[in-house]
C-alpha cells in the first residue's frame, strides 16, 4: 500500500491535475482594491475626487494603477483618472493620458501597490506549482492549453471563478497505454491571500490485451499569499479499484516571482510520513509572458537508500479566453 501511495504521488507529477496554474497568463490578477490615491486632476476638470463605477461587479477606483489590454493586443500601466459609461482615461508615465473605448478591452486588473512599485503586473492567478495545483482557481471564460514533457497534452478552463475542471490526454494517443485523466477542482477565497480548495486526479487507463483499469487521487489544498509569490500545503489519499489507501501522500510547495518575466517553481511530495517512507518532487524555473509560458525543472527523489535528481520535465502552455474588465 505504501508503494502505491508513493505511485499515486508520482503518478500526479508525471500526468498533471488540475492546478492549472496556468499558464500562463494575461498580466495581472484580480487583486484587492487599495485606497485610492490623491483626488484625480484631468485638463479642464476641477480637482475633486471622481465617481467609481461598478465593471462586472467589481469597483473600479479613481487613483488606482491598472494594468489594461485592448482586444488588438495593446498593453499598457496606468492610473484611472477618469470613467464614464463609454469610456476609461488613464494617466501613464510614457504616453500621458489615454482614453480607451469600454467595447475595446479585453483586460482591466488592478495592481497592489508593490506591482506599481515594480513594475509589473501578475501573469496568471497562481494556479499550480510546476503540475501540482494550488487552491487558487482560474476565473470563469479562462482557460490555458500545456504541452508536457512532449508527449502529454492538458487543457483547464474556468467554469466559474470557483470551478474548474480539466482534461488529460496522450498526445499521440496509439503509442503506449491509451489513457485519459480529468482533473475537477474547487477553490474558495477565504480571505485575500488565503484561498482553500478540493479536486480530484481521476485517470483511466485500457491495456493492449483489452484490460484496463483506474485509479485516481482526491486531496485538499490551502494556499497563502498572492498570485506571484504563494506557499501551498496539500494533503491527498489515493484511491482504485482496492479502495481508499490508508495513509495519505503530502505536497508542500511554492511560487517565487523574480522578475517581470521569471518565476522560481517547487512542489515536494512525500508518502507514508514514516521512516520507510519517501519524498520526491520538481523544483526549476518558469519563464512566462501575458499569453505564453515555458517551465523547466528537475526530478529529485529519496526512497529508502537510493535518491537522485535529474532532468525530468519540461512543459509550454498558451492562455486563452476573453477575461473582459475583471
Amino acid at each position: 500500500m505504501r508503494l502505491f501511495l508513493l505511485q499515486l504521488g508520482f503518478f500526479s507529477l508525471l500526468a498533471g491535475s488540475a492546478w492549472a496554474q496556468q499558464p500562463v497568463a494575461l498580466p495581472g490578477a484580480p487583486q484587492p482594491s487599495v485606497a485610492p490615491a490623491s483626488p484625480a486632476t484631468v485638463p479642464g476638470r476641477p480637482a475633486t475626487a471622481l465617481p467609481s463605477a461598478e465593471v462586472i461587479g467589481h469597483p473600479e477606483v479613481i487613483g488606482q494603477v491598472y494594468s489594461v489590454e485592448t482586444i488588438g493586443g495593446t498593453q499598457f500601466s496606468g492610473v484611472l483618472r477618469d470613467a464614464t459609461d463609454q469610456t476609461l482615461t488613464f494617466e501613464t508615465t510614457e504616453l500621458g493620458l489615454i482614453t480607451v473605448q469600454r467595447v475595446n478591452l479585453r483586460q482591466l486588473m488592478s495592481q497592489t501597490p508593490e506591482q506599481a512599485r515594480r513594475g509589473f503586473d501578475y501573469v496568471g492567478n497562481g494556479t499550480r506549482m510546476f503540475i501540482a495545483p494550488t487552491a487558487r482557481n482560474l476565473y470563469q471564460g479562462e482557460g490555458y492549453v500545456q504541452a508536457l514533457n512532449i508527449f502529454l497534452l492538458g487543457i483547464n478552463y474556468g467554469l466559474t471563478d470557483n470551478i474548474s475542471v480539466g482534461l488529460l490526454v496522450p498526445v499521440v494517443p496509439f503509442l503506449g497505454v491509451p489513457a485519459l485523466a480529468i482533473t475537477p477542482k474547487v477553490s474558495v477565497p477565504v480571505s485575500d491571500k488565503l484561498h482553500v480548495g478540493a479536486g480530484v486526479l481521476y485517470g483511466f487507463a485500457t491495456g493492449i490485451a483489452g484490460g484496463s483499469g483506474s485509479a485516481g487521487v482526491g486531496y485538499g489544498l490551502a494556499t497563502y499569499d498572492s498570485a506571484d509569490t504563494n506557499v501551498t500545503l496539500g494533503l491527498g489519499y489515493g484511491f482504485g479499484s482496492d479502495g481508499i489507501g490508508s495513509t495519505p501522500v503530502g505536497v508542500i510547495g511554492a511560487n517565487l516571482r523574480l522578475s517581470r518575466l521569471f518565476s522560481l517553481v517547487n512542489e515536494t511530495y512525500i508518502a507514508d510520513f514514516g521512516s520507510s517512507g519517501g519524498f520526491g518532487g520538481l523544483a526549476g524555473f518558469r519563464y512566462a509572458s501575458p499569453r505564453f509560458s515555458g517551465s523547466l525543472g528537475a526530478l529529485y527523489y529519496t526512497v529508502r537508500n537510493d535518491s537522485g535528481i535529474y532532468p525530468a520535465y519540461l512543459d509550454v502552455a498558451y492562455r486563452f479566453g476573453k477575461i473582459k474588465l475583471r
